[in-house]
């Protein structure tokens, strides 16, 4: 029987993300980070999807459904299976007939990392809220008796020059805030940030113009699997 492995402390700050802003707010880590970091530190595991009694993906609820995920190692080795509902984007069950093969894709990725949390602790500290590693040295402090002009600033905020203001009248988070309250899924708005970032040069403004012109299923549609 393979050990199974405790991954709690292998994920660091540095890879994780953010959507949104103080309005609404939510960090995360890329999924193929996710797994990125299962195959460098639980080799030999391999998510698995456990089918229902009707031999389909997708387990019955009182509301919606769900998948059964758990995780398999070579030597045949098998751990407990984790449910993971299948969720729109604002984590509300979706009507069982209303489920597509978008959704039970999303779904697998999403419980996949769930599972990885619950089972082997891989980057649970999300999920707990609690700090992470920063993957990074730490700065050196400021000694107390520099001048006061000399200690570290962060997180002083300055009122900011109107070529700053205009400039930051849109920025990747609130492009991504946007696109998620629209309804576009996480994987298509990571892509659509690429997009803005090697095609327009990073101008969100013109980013969010094209946001606005197309809908939420057309995107999905398109850079759902970008």
């Amino acid at each position: 029987m393979a050990e199974i492995p405790n991954l709690a402390g292998v994920a660091t700050k540095d890879l994780v993300e953010t959507i949104g802003s103080s309005k609404f707010n939510a960090i995360y880590i890329n999924w193929a980070r996710t797994l990125h970091l299962l195959r460098q530190h639980a080799p030999g595991w391999t998510a698995n999807c456990i089918t229902a009694n009707d031999d389909t993906l997708l387990h019955k609820a009182p509301v919606g459904a769900y998948l059964m995920i758990q995780f398999v190692h070579t030597d045949g080795s098998e751990t407990p299976a984790i449910p993971q509902a299948v969720m729109d984007h604002r984590n509300n069950a979706i009507p069982y007939d209303k489920i597509d093969s978008r959704d039970i894709t999303d779904t697998q990725r999403r419980g996949t990392c769930m599972a990885a949390a619950f089972i082997f602790g891989l980057a649970y500290e999300l999920w707990a809220k609690m700090p992470m590693e920063s993957g990074y040295p730490a700065p050196e402090s400021a000694p107390e008796s520099a001048p006061k002009s000399e200690r570290p600033t962060a997180g002083v905020s300055k009122a900011p020059t109107a070529e700053a203001a205009k400039a930051s009248e849109e920025t990747e988070a609130t492009f991504r805030e946007a696109a998620l309250e629209k309804g576009v899924e996480t994987f298509a708005i990571d892509a659509l940030v690429e997009i803005v970032k090697e095609k327009l040069g990073g101008d969100f403004n013109k980013g969010r113009a094209t946001l606005n012109s197309k809908s939420a299923e057309e995107l999905n549609a398109k850079y759902g699997e970008w």
